[in-house]
């Protein structure tokens, strides 16, 4: 993910530093060390309004959280919580901080995909397959599986949602300039990056320059990085070049054909654009109508603005938050009670609809009405449908590796560079991109 779901994901790099002094505790004791070796025996005996406790979390969702707490307490009358605001791109860094220097850390964490590889390998989460919770992986959607897990194997962190994205379009825009605004036929005329851009070239000759197939670069890199599963650690070496040059290559192509708009991602200019009928695409996750074109498109409502298809190239996975147990919890059944409800239950599935998110759970989609979102900016398409019927099935994950934030800052970096300077081309972007990763990670051998 690029950004939070409504804010930029700024990988920190600094985290890097310091994580080897976390490894060692820093000569200090790490109060999770003593705590992981007191077994709590969950009561099943227990009932909802028996469980009393307060939980500390640090998140970045307010509307998740809220939402999801607000519908927990309707059952769990009497667990508080105590919420800590932390930027996803500041959380591995506090976390790890406050880890090595013995302070202390919430009883439930939350984790961003783009970080989590690393951050799992911290020693302070509870394994959420083996006793006591013996929580069942097979539960949940098989490609949104090894992201939960550990380089152990342990499943320490429970993906909220499923993550499509497709791509979102202006109807109005497509019919003017592609000749049509139903998803099937854009399919079929754009149904590769190339011939995506070949219709970029007409519609920006139509209309001298003033339309553009996407909002901006990292719009372009948020999607092409997304599509691509291929495993960028490979017999202790990054594969960079094998992985992000084909990347590269097509952003270049976008530049110089002159396509893609020049907004930053999640910039008030970029949020306003979504109303402004400037852009015919854009990546389109499961929280995007909800939180970027409903509350920009304002007089969408009702109009069939927009329409929902399949992305050239193929549709990918947008995002993604994890959420487990610290070891030095002292709320352990209360914390397990909340995740398993957000995460593992019916209700917590309809509960996390209300914010845009499908649960990755899959028993709440034996009801085959449970997706459905028929959205009155999208002309009444079912897009919940979409999502789980179209794009699911199709998605593929690239694996994590402790490296992913590293190299996700690189690749922002170099995009950056390949928008500004238009005389950069892609080999130079590779070798540019494959500098930065080694000046950030010195002793790991990168291609």
């Amino acid at each position: 993910m690029i950004k939070t779901k409504l804010g930029k994901i700024l990988c920190i790099i600094s985290s890097v530093m310091i994580l080897g002094s976390v490894a060692t505790g820093c000569g200090k004791k790490d109060s999770s060390t003593d705590t992981a070796k007191q077994t709590q025996v969950l009561d099943s005996s227990k009932k909802p309004e028996d469980y009393k406790a307060t939980l500390k979390v640090w998140g970045w969702d307010d509307n998740y959280f809220k939402t999801m707490t607000a519908e927990f307490n309707k059952k769990y009358p009497n667990v508080k919580f105590e919420y800590t605001p932390v930027a996803n791109g500041d959380y591995l860094q506090k976390l790890q901080t406050a880890l090595a220097s013995g302070g202390d850390v919430p009883d439930i964490l939350w984790s961003i995909v783009d970080s989590r590889g690393r951050m799992f390998e911290l020693d302070t989460w509870e394994a959420l397959d083996k006793a006591p919770y013996n929580f069942d992986k097979s539960k949940v959607f098989k490609y949104i599986q090894p992201l939960m897990v550990n380089s152990k194997g342990d499943v320490v962190g429970i993906e909220q949602g499923v993550n499509p994205a497709g791509f979102a379009y202006r109807r109005d825009l497509a019919k003017q300039y592609l000749g049509s605004d139903d998803p099937k036929e854009l399919k079929k005329i754009m149904s590769n990056w190339d011939s995506f851009i070949e219709l970029g070239k007409q519609v920006k000759q139509k209309s001298g320059g003033k339309i553009f197939m996407l909002p901006g670069m990292t719009d372009a890199l948020q999607i092409l990085d997304g599509q691509n599963s291929t495993p960028v650690l490979e017999n202790g070496t990054l594969q960079i070049t094998k992985v992000y040059q084909k990347s590269l290559d097509y952003l270049v192509k976008f530049r110089d054909a002159g396509i893609v708009n020049k907004l930053d991602s999640w910039s008030p200019a970029w949020y306003a654009a979504y109303g402004q009928g400037i852009n015919i695409f854009a990546g389109c996750a499961t929280w995007t109508p909800q939180f970027v074109i409903q509350p920009n498109d304002k007089d969408g409502k009702g109009k069939a603005h927009w329409g929902l298809m399949d992305t050239p190239g193929g549709n990918f996975s947008w995002g993604g938050t994890a959420m487990g147990i610290s070891k030095a919890s002292k709320n352990k059944d209360a914390a397990w009670e909340f995740i398993k409800f957000a995460t593992a239950s019916k209700e917590g599935g309809v509960a996390a609809k209300k914010v845009g998110f499908l649960t990755s759970y899959e028993e709440p989609y034996k009801d085959a009405e449970f997706a459905s979102d028929k959205n009155e900016w999208f002309g009444g398409q079912d897009i919940g449908k979409f999502f789980m019927n179209e794009v699911v099935p199709s998605i593929k994950v690239r694996p994590m590796s402790q490296y992913d934030n590293v190299i996700h800052d690189a690749l922002v970096f170099v995009s950056t560079d390949i928008n500004n300077n238009p005389k950069m081309t892609s080999e130079a972007a590779l070798k540019e991109f494959i500098q930065e990763v080694k000046n950030k990670l010195p002793d790991m051998k990168v291609e």
